[in-house]
């Protein structure tokens, strides 16, 4: 640990202030991280689908150093810059939605915050479109980082907020799905970063090579099974090298991408530790998700009855994954979710 992390770590925790006494806060913390682990599993569940594409999106913020957390940042400023990047990487969000949207495309996500060493916030994002929604998934993207360029202020959930622009970005997806989108029309051109010595792509649909040298535009990936061994889970290769279902793939790779995303839960380090209680504090929630085919709090409030009649429902994605699979069904109106041993429950219903 560097002398500006220990420096970083100590104004985070100052910032965290003392912790509330509990009667069981072990037990607390344990349930508190089981809830987060099986909704985002959830997410990921949801976006396994045939006709669709799963992918990761990392965000920065833009290139200005004072927007960033410095050294010197007394715990004020560094609450006031950490809720413009939230707001920041909330409205990138809330436009890629709306372009896909607005072109008749789905977007689930799951974005996740997190903290550079320097306490500077970053975002993750697992994502799931449809194939075809590549290109303006893609051509948002690349548009919004060009669009804004200076502080600005914009409405987010009817409040005017203070935004910053984005920073250099990378969009991940598995190298398999390249053919696919070759096969739509897309064209790729590889690129060797001497760097990092990992292979770049450019879309010579959306890109020109003066941008692409520039550097005004998303790094595009196309992970090998080496790649996302290295990066992310030996369990995913060993999903890819078995004759599993697209789905099955799909919900193993997205799993491991939100868990790589949320490892501030998952892994047990002071630093993660103190990320998370201090994201939590500051920006209100570790991660933002897109809506689920059963809402989340009617299924926590009902889950011991839903488990009651339907034991194998103890996780809410193995429920989302019946749902897309129609082995069970849920009425919106109604409110009323029958499970696949034909018993029913009524979410609605207090």
């Amino acid at each position: 640990m560097t002398k500006k992390q220990k420096v970083i770590i100590d104004k985070l925790k100052k910032i965290i202030g003392p912790e509330k006494r509990k009667l069981y806060p072990e037990k607390d913390i344990e349930i508190q991280n089981a809830k987060i682990k099986n909704i985002t599993q959830t997410i990921a569940a949801n976006g396994a689908q045939e006709d669709r594409i799963i992918g990761m999106v990392t965000v920065t913020v833009g290139g200005n150093e004072y927007d960033r957390i410095l050294i010197n940042d007394y715990p004020s400023t560094i609450i006031k810059k950490t809720k413009i990047m939230k707001n920041s990487f909330l409205n990138f969000l809330k436009d890629i939605k709306k372009k896909l949207n607005k072109n008749g495309y789905d977007f689930i996500y799951l974005g996740a915050f997190e903290l550079q060493k320097d306490g500077t916030l970053h975002m993750h994002i697992y994502f799931s479109i449809p194939v075809k929604g590549f290109g303006v998934l893609f051509n948002a993207y690349h548009n919004y980082y060009n669009k804004i360029r200076t502080k600005t202020f914009v409405k987010l959930n009817k409040k005017e907020v203070e935004i910053i622009p984005i920073g250099r970005g990378q969009l991940g997806i598995a190298n398999e799905i390249k053919e696919k989108l070759e096969k739509s029309g897309f064209k790729f051109k590889k690129y060797i970063n001497r760097k990092t010595g990992r292979d770049e792509y450019r879309c010579l649909n959306f890109v020109s090579d003066e941008e692409f040298i520039s550097g005004s535009w998303p790094t595009l990936y196309f992970y090998t099974k080496e790649n996302l061994q290295k990066h992310y889970s030996k369990k995913i290769v060993n999903y890819l090298t078995k004759s599993y279902t697209k789905q099955t793939r799909q919900k193993a790779v997205g799993s491991q991408f939100v868990k790589h995303n949320t490892k501030i839960v998952y892994e047990e380090e002071e630093w993660n530790e103190v990320q998370k209680k201090f994201i939590q504090k500051v920006c209100g929630r570790l991660y933002t998700a897109s809506r689920l085919p059963v809402q989340i709090s009617w299924y926590q409030k009902k889950r011991k009855q839903i488990m009651e009649i339907y034991p194998q429902y103890r996780n809410m994605n193995t429920l989302v994954t019946d749902l897309l699979n129609g082995k069970a069904t849920y009425n919106k109106k109604t409110g009323i979710l029958t499970c696949p041993n034909k018993k029913t429950i009524n979410l609605k219903r207090k």
